[in-house]
């Protein structure tokens, strides 16, 4: 089995986010679940592969300990990272790794994004928290972010970057733009005048929306 339609959904979401500026180079990395009868699966990029020569041939298959089914490049460096967002959250369909610019400004300055924007708490669920800091590929990356997530869906890598998750990969997607753009305006915001925080009652309600939206009640 070669999965080539749940593979092709990868490479059209990399196509997407390279497009929109949240990744570079080979900076970054995107998955989704692929439920089987025999357990899940994960069709995941491959490493070190430049986003302009990304081909079908790039998303791999993997199982929940990273061994390869379908294709014979290297997957992800940051496969834990993935893995770790799925076991923990069985909402989640997909996951994608950006490091976008405003996102990882704020990820390096170890400051989180209090939710000051309507459709940040429905969408997102709330700030975007900032991760501890874990070494690239390692567990303690995969776990620090897995904790900051909670049930929300978008976390920030300290000194790394912004992961997303979603129910399936045009959720995720629509996550990590929304977390950069969440991140530029907070930005501008901020040199304008001391931003303003949404009131409390107001992200309780909008709280209780994205948890219905995402069945988490």
């Amino acid at each position: 089995m070669t999965f080539e339609a749940e593979r092709d959904e990868v490479l059209g979401a990399v196509h997407r986010i390279s497009a929109a500026g949240l990744v570079a180079g080979a900076s970054g990395n995107v998955s989704r679940r692929i439920s089987t009868p025999d357990g899940d699966v994960f069709a995941i990029t491959a490493s070190r592969v430049p986003y302009h020569r990304f081909k079908l041939d790039d998303v791999l298959v993997v199982d929940v300990n990273v061994d390869p089914i379908v294709g014979d490049g290297v997957p992800s460096s940051e496969s834990l990272l993935h893995l770790a967002m799925y076991a923990a959250r069985q909402d989640v369909g997909a996951v994608i790794h950006t490091h976008s610019i405003h996102a990882s400004a704020f990820a390096v300055a170890n400051r989180r994004i209090p939710p000051i924007l309507d459709e940040q708490v429905v969408l997102l669920g709330g700030a975007i928290q900032v991760a501890d800091y874990g070494e690239s590929s390692s567990e303690a990356l995969a776990s620090n972010a897995v904790r900051a997530l909670a049930d929300r869906a978008a976390v920030l890598l300290r000194n790394h970057g912004a992961v997303t998750v979603g129910r399936d990969l045009d959720e995720a997607i629509a996550a990590a733009e929304l977390v950069e753009r969440v991140a530029q305006i907070y930005a501008i915001s901020g040199a304008l005048d001391s931003p303003t925080e949404l009131p409390s009652v107001i992200v309780e309600q909008e709280q209780r929306a994205y948890r219905m939206l995402h069945e988490l009640e």
